[in-house]
């Protein structure tokens, strides 16, 4: 499969089609489920067991990780949790999911935002979690540092950032900070990066900011004509 180019193709059909043991990382958020923004599978279906959750059986999208990756690579899984859809605990449930396909997790990095929304008569959820997977214990950072902690602390994309400069909207970006830190301590320059779920492509963007290759997966056509967009960019700036 051509690498450096996001594909428009259902994220399990992407990943069959990628030879086993071919990927140095996978980083990505998977979608949540949503009528409106076009992230259901097929013709919108979704399983029962998973909805208020993710828009397709998250073990699918497991074992095939399991098949493709690297023996050392590592899986940076970026999720968080609401307290009206699938409660507080949803995280730690999916990421146990892993177990079942040989995935062990070896650290949980907490993405604390500065800007988050609001929340009246709750606690604001200011956090994000991102778990860090493995098939082996042949992993190993790449530490730039003697130590990195795993607190992240950087804002929430704001929509109408995004909108003024692409015209375009997606409900659920991830600033570059939060794939640019996964890259440089889970990948080296060279290696070739997965997500499955690209959505505004803000993982291609790191992977070209920091020379590694990248493989895209994503159903929607607009959100793949607007991350196109920003990788044609001949000057890349810092984006959020």
């Amino acid at each position: 499969m051509e690498i450096n180019k996001i594909h428009n193709i259902d994220c399990i059909e992407g990943m069959i089609k990628l030879e086993e043991n071919s990927i140095d990382c996978i980083i990505t958020s998977p979608p949540y489920f949503n009528f409106q923004r076009g992230y259901q599978r097929k013709q919108g279906r979704h399983y029962s067991q998973d909805y208020g959750e993710i828009t397709f059986l998250i073990e699918d999208f497991i074992e095939q990780s399991a098949i493709v990756l690297k023996e050392d690579g590592l899986i940076f899984l970026n999720f968080g949790y609401s307290y009206n859809e699938g409660g507080v605990l949803r995280p730690f449930r999916i990421a146990e999911r892993f177990s079942k396909f040989g995935f062990e997790c070896v650290d949980i990095i907490i993405w604390h935002k500065n800007n988050p929304i609001p929340i009246r008569g709750r606690l604001t959820n200011s956090f994000e979690y991102i778990f860090v997977f493995t098939k082996s214990n042949k992993w190993k950072y790449n530490m730039p540092k003697n130590y990195i902690h795993n607190v992240w602390k950087f804002p929430v994309v704001m929509q109408n950032q995004h909108d003024k400069e692409y015209n375009y909207a997606h409900g659920a970006m991830f600033p570059i900070e939060l794939p640019k830190r996964c890259i440089e301590i889970g990948t080296k320059e060279g290696e070739l990066i997965l997500d499955p779920f690209m959505g505004s492509g803000t993982t291609a963007v790191a992977c070209k900011k920091l020379n590694r290759n990248f493989i895209g997966f994503e159903i929607n056509k607009e959100y793949i004509n607007s991350a196109n967009k920003r990788l044609e960019q001949s000057n890349l700036k810092d984006y959020a």
